[in-house]
């Protein structure tokens, strides 16, 4: 198995691309996927995280208001996972593989 493909399907990346999707579906978070992928060093990425968790939770909290729903966040698991993997990966790669996940549309229909 290839780096790439170990990285892409880390429950952590997963996790946190899921996050971001939902982010940019249903609060039009853009902002938060701007700075993810402007970060370049360790401490940009873990800035970047902060803002995005803090605006995620705010939609959440807002979402559990509003609905009978519980709303999905990553677990601080996730959260060590992954910020072993800018350590193992470098911050470029944990940054597109989120993007990625965040940016896929999901599938319509079963298809």
């Amino acid at each position: 198995m290839s780096k790439l493909h170990e990285l892409f399907s880390n429950s952590a990346i997963e996790s946190f691309g899921k996050a971001l999707q939902i982010a940019i579906q249903k609060n039009d978070d853009y902002t938060s996927l701007v700075e993810i992928d402007y970060a370049e060093k360790e401490e940009d990425f873990v800035i970047a995280l902060k803002k995005f968790l803090r605006r995620l939770d705010s939609g959440a909290r807002k979402y559990e208001r509003t609905t009978s729903g519980k709303a999905f966040k990553p677990d601080e698991a996730d959260l060590d996972e992954l910020m072993k993997l800018v350590q193992e990966y470098g911050v470029r790669m944990v940054c597109a593989a989120l993007m990625s996940h965040a940016l896929v549309r999901p599938a319509q229909g079963g298809e």
